[in-house]
């Protein structure tokens, strides 16, 4: 069962990791011409990526950790590549649940209600929200991946 976590787990990071490339594209095209069309792409491949990939890692890591003795939560005297994922992953909560959630909701009524600008300060919000999400997400990446070569 430990195997098939890890291996689900790194999927996740896949699917977020995806995202940051996915978000850099469709960001670009929507700044240079502000398109509905590409605005409802990017908020649903927000959501979708964000809630499969946020979720996944945060249920298989937490499984992760209960069932290998060697990690724990937020413990920085062991593992503390592990306590500074950890933490990193908490300050990606905190971001979406305070900027990129009400910002995407702001985004939607706008266009549901045709007042969408092109100095829209939610939208602005919301990819730079994501953008720093997403340098996190790289960050917890690559502590995951270099762990093994500067010890516990």
């Amino acid at each position: 069962m430990y195997p098939t976590l890890v291996t689900f787990h790194i999927l996740f990071a896949g699917i977020w990791l995806a995202f940051f490339i996915f978000e850099l594209i469709l960001r670009k095209q929507i700044q240079k011409n502000l398109d509905v069309d590409k605005i409802t792409t990017y908020l649903k491949l927000t959501n979708v990526f964000g809630i499969i990939g946020s979720l996944g890692i945060l249920a298989t890591g937490v499984f992760i950790v209960i069932m290998n003795s060697q990690y724990g939560f937020f413990d920085m005297t062991s593992n503390h590549w592990l306590a500074t994922k950890q933490i990193i992953f908490l300050i990606i909560l905190i971001l979406t649940f305070s900027m990129v959630i009400p910002n995407t909701k702001e985004v939607k009524e706008r266009i549901k209600n045709d007042k969408l600008e092109n100095d829209n300060k939610e939208l602005g919000r919301l990819f730079i929200a994501n953008q720093i999400i997403n340098y996190l997400v790289i960050i917890n990446f690559i502590f995951a991946v270099t762990h093994r070569f500067y010890g516990s």
